[in-house]
């Protein structure tokens, strides 16, 4: 007997396989979403589909017009990477349908053991890049590392202090909208000075002794320098409060050597992104040093945040976490070197690149005030239509709830793709006539030209050849 699947409501009226026609402009899988967001949402829902056979030629298209993409553009955003040989081969989809719960030994399925042996393998290579001892890998992100950081150490009701997202804290610290607010905690903005571009050291203390935080964080999504950890650490003993640093940009410069040692410097744990400067595949993890600390943050990981994971995560975050300690091909400090020169070059020719004072950035990371320039996400929208890729970002003398005022850079795919510090004049130039040209249109051939010099990545694999014609710039 044959299983015939019920026609959805509408179909009769279009040719099988497609898409019901809208009944007006909004769109149908969305239709709360912004004015902005519906429109593209519109726009993409109104392509024809059809069987199997058209959704694969669909995704295939797509996935090669975003290969052609990234290849004839710049890529500047500091929240992304190209994968080594390495960790590309280290990766089995084919695992990732297979459920392993629980610790090796006492699984809930069979069939597990070498997936056993990866977790093994994954768990050791992340603790020691991170120097920690213990290591929780099975998180599906950053953000859910740091919910788990919450689960883990404070009860709903509780306060934490955290970093404004106008001092660099990442949505999932904050309240409204946030991980926090998702666990019900209150959440209370640690002091900070724009001048440092750090906590205020003397202020902090007088602060948690008031506020009596469960939970201090630190890091997040603006990194350019190391955070002083010190008067963090002692506050926190204090009041008896966890210390979390959140190196999700910046936990490849850690295992390289390359930034400050977190745990070292008075953290209890830190989690951070996978596929950042750490360069492995999407996902999150957390370390620490005290065992009391890691079976809190794996016991929120599994039973409680997790049932099933993705286990092909596991072979290509441990060549990931092995190759950013052993740096060969070298590319963590190449990257900061470049994010220095670019942010001084930036500078020379008059764009307010902030840092100034402290040498402009210790990361990958370069962040201009574009309040002048019309606002960030006018910025990087002019930045696109040339070509060049980076993303916006809040800065600390910004009002909370404006639009974001910064533009924030990343040197590290450019890095890694072949790019050196001989090519940031050229860089900066570019990126200084797509904020202030009349005219940008004739840019995307200088990023063209300019991209074409990166003939080669750092293993030697050839520059994908340049898409047969121009993609049309921004949403598509």
């Amino acid at each position: 007997m044959r299983c015939v699947p019920e026609a959805r409501p509408g179909a009769a009226a279009t040719a099988p396989g497609a898409p019901p026609e809208p009944s007006d402009s909004r769109s149908r899988i969305a239709p709360w979403a912004s004015p902005a967001a519906q429109q593209r949402l519109a726009t993409l829902e109104a392509r024809p589909t059809g069987g199997t056979t058209e959704v694969a030629a669909a995704v295939e298209r797509a996935q090669r017009d975003h290969r052609d993409r990234v290849a004839d553009g710049l890529m500047l955003y500091a929240g992304t990477n190209v994968l080594s040989p390495g960790v590309e081969a280290a990766h089995d989809g084919s695992l990732s349908t297979r459920p392993a719960m629980g610790w090796p030994g006492e699984k809930e399925q069979t069939a597990v053991e070498e997936i056993e042996q990866l977790e093994v393998l994954a768990i050791g290579q992340v603790a020691h890049a991170l120097r920690g001892r213990y290591a929780e890998v099975r998180y599906l992100s950053a953000t859910m590392a740091n919910l788990a950081a919450y689960v883990a150490f404070t009860e709903p009701g509780d306060t934490i202090a955290v970093l404004s997202p106008e001092a660099g804290g990442h949505t999932s610290h904050q309240e409204a909208d946030g991980a926090a607010g998702i666990r019900g905690l209150t959440v209370a903005h640690l002091p900070y000075s724009p001048e440092a571009l750090d906590t205020d050291a003397v202020a902090v203390q007088a602060f948690v002794e008031q506020v009596r935080p469960r939970l201090i964080l630190v890091g997040g999504s603006v990194a350019l320098f190391p955070h002083d950890l010190g008067p963090l650490r002692a506050a926190a003993d204090r009041v008896g409060a966890v210390l979390v640093y959140d190196a999700s940009h910046t936990a490849g410069l850690i295992a390289a050597g390359c930034f400050q040692d977190p745990l070292a410097e008075g953290a209890d744990v830190v989690t951070f992104s996978t596929y950042k400067t750490l360069a492995g595949p999407a996902g999150g993890a957390a370390v620490s040093l005290a065992a009391e600390h890691a079976a809190r943050l794996a016991a929120a990981a599994y039973p409680t945040l997790l049932s099933n994971y993705d286990p092909s995560r596991l072979g290509p975050l441990a060549v990931a976490a092995g190759e950013a300690v052993e740096q060969s091909p070298a590319w963590a400090v190449p990257t900061v070197e470049c994010a220095v020169e670019l942010a001084a070059r930036l500078h020379a020719l008059g764009l307010p690149v902030i840092g100034q004072h402290r040498g402009f950035t210790q990361t990958h990371q370069v962040v201009i005030d574009a309040h002048g320039l019309g606002g960030a996400r006018a910025a990087v929208r002019r930045l696109a239509s040339s070509g060049v890729h980076a993303g916006t970002c809040r800065v600390p003398w910004q009002r909370p709830g404006t639009p974001p005022e910064g533009i924030r850079f990343g040197t590290q795919e450019f890095v890694r793709r072949g790019g050196g510090i001989d090519l940031v004049p050229a860089v900066a130039d570019l990126v200084h006539q797509c904020l202030t040209a009349t005219d940008v249109a004739p840019l995307r051939a200088v990023t063209r030209d300019l991209r074409g010099r990166l003939t080669c990545d750092l293993w030697g694999r050839p520059a994908p050849a340049p898409a047969a014609a121009d993609l049309p710039a921004g949403p598509r």
